[in-house]
């Protein structure tokens, strides 16, 4: 994944990053319980945690039973996510824009959380993600959802960098960039990958969204920030 972010890459911001989307309303109170909720049990299940960033999602199925791989292309968050998952996960560094140093068909879910719109070509990373699961297995993906990007780009329908920077990260915003996809985009490339759409999801707040920051829980209560594509390893 090249031209990543400091955010990731920086050890002092890769920390900053996980404290902050530790406890933030988007990954806290949004994103996460509802990847959680579309992966349901996975008791006994081999899942790859496929941009594990500081290991927020590993953690959470390695304590709900998992057999966790976990990949980060940051040396910095693989660094985090291995102190904080320490023997219970295999936790690997490695670019989803390359092929993967995996075998074939050994996992049962491939979960990859706000990772592929930091990437412009899908095609890679689906191929690969098709590739290590088993036939029928699950792929779990949350991106940004193409209703926050669209007042970012001039074309809704081509895919087009988007040049933008986070704040409360570092005392000044810290440069990212990412890529806007539209939906069709988004389907017709999974399709692509060997996948078959089972559903698609809009999260909705958590109860504590409000305590966590009010103003902008307001804000996701009215309009979708993430979208959560749930989709099956199609026969080939």
């Amino acid at each position: 994944m090249s031209e990543r972010s400091p955010l990731y890459d920086d050890p002092a911001l890769a920390r900053a990053y996980a404290r902050v989307s530790a406890a933030n309303v988007y990954n806290a109170a949004y994103e996460r319980p509802a990847m959680h909720e579309v992966l349901g049990d996975v008791h006994g299940l081999d899942v790859l945690d496929a941009g594990c960033a500081a290991g927020e999602h590993s953690a959470w199925l390695v304590a709900a039973g998992a057999c966790v791989v976990a990949l980060d292309a940051s040396a910095a968050m693989v660094g985090l996510a291995s102190e904080r998952l320490g023997a219970a996960a295999r936790v690997l560094e490695a670019d989803l824009a390359q092929p993967l140093a995996l075998p074939d068909a050994a996992f049962d879910v491939v979960l990859c959380s706000l990772t592929l719109h930091y990437l412009e070509d899908w095609h890679p990373p689906l191929r690969e993600f098709r590739r290590v699961l088993r036939l029928g297995g699950r792929l779990v993906v949350s991106v940004h959802h193409p209703f926050v990007t669209l007042g970012m780009v001039g074309d809704y329908h081509a895919v087009q960098r988007v040049d933008d920077a986070f704040s409360n990260y570092a005392e000044e915003p810290i440069p990212v960039r990412y890529y806007h996809r539209s939906l069709e985009r988004i389907v017709a490339d999974l399709r692509a990958g060997g996948f078959a759409i089972s559903a698609l999801h809009e999260p909705r707040l958590q109860a504590d969204a409000d305590v966590r920051d009010a103003e902008l829980a307001a804000r996701l209560r009215t309009q979708p920030w993430f979208l959560i594509v749930e989709a099956e390893a199609a026969a080939r």
